[in-house]
């Protein structure tokens, strides 16, 4: 079994005495199903017109047994973070657990490392893997950055079906030209990263690996929830317009003293969800700005 530990942010109390904390954890086992593997090739052969090839096999094995991952529930996880140690809620059947925690100001300021928090799983005697993740501590006033993913910063083709189809499976991803230097430098003036995706939590290690190696500050990712063995698969073509506005809102919440600005493109309704929060949320969104993909007219 695997654990992947996501990025999240940490928020001060309202008294400024302890931070909270969470946790986000998804416990699975990844699967090696050639049976399936081949009937999604044949379908997208059939549907679409790619074919896997042996240049694109390694990426296209990778992403497809994550997306059939043998999700883990009823897990218990204990993590260290700060000099403690804390249990998880239990994994639900989707295999992730959420969990807050909260940590006092003077701990947290003795263990922060360039404004991240370290979370560690704590394995068994003898276990010498080795499952880490990190929180974002994150000021309760200042400025941050909630980034869309698919063609702003990460070349998806989303307006294309085939052609993102072939990106998400076949294809190394890689990164719009600028965007990682311009992210960079808004970090270094002291923004907080944020990205919002309708890509789903079991992408989040090559997504992650992308922003990384392209040279993008760390953030906290913000995927889609689905489990292919019930009802949610259908979230995967859920329309953004939905999925979206929850997971903004949710930072915009947490964080009632910052202000935000919004960063996506003009190929799958960011402008649209974006205006719809500035009217919603008054004086909290300080710019929107959108990638033209489509040759839209402002």
């Amino acid at each position: 079994e695997h654990v992947e530990l996501f990025a999240t942010a940490a928020r001060l109390s309202g008294d400024g005495t302890h931070w909270l904390v969470p946790v986000h954890a998804w416990v699975y086992a990844p699967q090696h199903s050639r049976v399936r593997k081949t009937a999604i090739s044949t379908l997208m052969w059939r549907k679409l017109g790619l074919r896997e090839t042996s240049a694109t096999r390694a990426n296209f094995d990778r992403r497809s047994n994550l997306l059939f991952a043998d999700n883990k529930r009823g897990r218990r996880l204990r993590v260290a973070i700060a000099g403690r140690r804390f249990e998880l809620q239990p994994t639900r059947p989707n295999g992730h657990s959420h969990s807050e925690f909260e940590i006092s100001a003077g701990d947290v300021e003795k263990y922060v490392r360039h404004g991240l928090l370290s979370v560690d799983v704590v394995l068994p005697d003898g276990d010498a893997r080795k499952f880490a993740g990190h929180a974002l501590v994150v000021p309760s006033v200042g400025l941050s950055v909630i980034s869309d993913i698919d063609d702003t910063v990460k070349v998806s083709h989303v307006t294309d079906r085939a052609r993102l189809m072939d990106a998400t499976f076949f294809q190394d991803f890689s990164a719009v030209p600028g965007m990682a230097p311009l992210y960079a430098e808004w970090a270094r003036q002291g923004a907080t990263i944020h990205f919002v995706s309708s890509s789903p939590w079991h992408l989040y290690a090559p997504l992650n690996e992308l922003l990384r190696q392209a040279g993008f500050p760390t953030a906290t990712l913000a995927l889609k929830q689905i489990r292919l063995k019930d009802s949610t698969i259908l979230d995967l073509f859920k329309d953004a317009s939905k999925t979206k506005p929850p997971a903004i809102e949710a930072l915009l919440a947490a964080y009632p003293g910052r202000r935000f600005v919004l960063v996506g493109d003009s190929g799958e309704m960011d402008p649209e969800i974006y205006a719809g929060i500035a009217r919603r949320r008054p004086g909290r969104i300080a710019r929107i700005l959108i990638r033209n993909v489509t040759q839209a007219r402002p």
